[in-house]
């Protein structure tokens, strides 16, 4: 008798395993599949940690952080991971030929320009006809800049700025950006071989507003001196492009930390583990204006706070 129950209960056992098994392929095929993720810091810098770890704590998958040092020892072993977070220039530069083209490779925290000359000197340019590169560019976009400098001089006719050999491409997107703004846009080029002073002075004199712009071969450190001093002796606001830039004695400038370009690199590389296609690369979404008091009460200006100017960037890009 119990020999005859146990062979019908095993009966029963071994009809029941297709089922299980269907059932173990149908949950493995609704639950999400989350891949690994490697961040490569260009190198070991605090900079660079805070968006990895931005990055880290808003992915729902396990990522691992290494420099581009250690992966240079390892001979660019990646593998196990299908996403690639390149965090800095360097990072991106070295990562785009040597990881296989089937991995996604996200760069991060980044000039749009060095990104954009990036895939122009890359002979393999499989990675953008497939679509397995993206960017989050650390620049912000011309048009913020100057609807921040809208708002913080609404009665503005003009805006100034200088042009380097890296900027100097840029002109027709600045000139756009200054149409929608009703400003009229004065520019110069800067060479390294000419006089800062002499180009500068009569420029920031004849506008009502300054910008300057991250590019290094015009805003070295005796340049943004230079612009700092001769915008306060003129008193003409000037618009920055960093946080570093206001406390020196700019007037106010947009700017995304390290931890709101994380949050957006991690948000795309989501997606993408999620099954989205990657999208193409982009300026920071999420950004911060910083005003200096001490500037707005020497030029006799009175400004927004730096909550509401943030706000109303919000809502215009909306």
């Amino acid at each position: 008798m119990l020999i005859k129950s146990s062979v019908t209960l095993n009966k029963i056992k071994w009809r029941f395993i297709p089922l299980l098994s269907a059932l173990f392929a149908l949950f493995l095929s609704t639950s999400p599949v989350y891949a690994e993720s490697l961040i490569v810091l260009s190198r070991q810098s605090g900079t660079y940690q805070k968006v990895a770890y931005s990055i880290q704590a808003n992915l729902s998958s396990n990522t691992k952080i290494v420099t581009l040092q250690k992966l240079e020892h390892n001979n660019f072993n990646t593998t196990g991971f299908e996403h690639i977070i390149a965090i800095g220039s360097r990072a991106a530069d070295r990562l785009y030929n040597r990881i296989s083209p089937s991995q996604k490779l996200y760069a991060s925290f980044l000039p749009r320009q060095t990104y954009q000359a990036l895939l122009v000197s890359k002979k393999d340019q499989a990675r953008i006809k497939n679509g397995t590169i993206t960017a989050v560019y650390l620049d912000q976009p011309y048009a913020r800049q100057l609807r921040l400098a809208r708002l913080i001089s609404p009665n503005a006719n003009t805006i100034a700025t200088a042009l380097g050999p890296n900027s100097k491409h840029d002109l027709p997107l600045l000139e756009t950006a200054a149409q929608q703004q009703q400003l009229q846009l004065n520019s110069t080029i800067l060479k390294e071989s000419d006089n800062p002073i002499h180009k500068l002075q009569p420029l920031i004199r004849n506008a009502d507003l300054f910008l300057s712009l991250p590019d290094k071969s015009v805003f070295n450190r005796t340049t943004a001196k230079w612009i700092l001093y001769i915008s306060f002796r003129q008193r003409i606001p000037l618009i920055g492009f960093s946080q570093k830039y206001v406390e020196a004695g700019a007037l106010a400038a947009v700017f995304s930390s390290p931890e709101q370009i994380g949050q957006q690199t991690a948000e795309i590389v989501q997606q993408a583990i999620l099954g989205s296609r990657l999208p193409e690369a982009q300026h920071p979404r999420y950004f911060t204006v910083i005003t200096n008091e001490k500037a707005a009460r020497s030029l006799n200006i009175k400004i927004p706070t730096e909550d509401a100017l943030t706000q109303q960037l919000m809502e215009q890009e909306r």
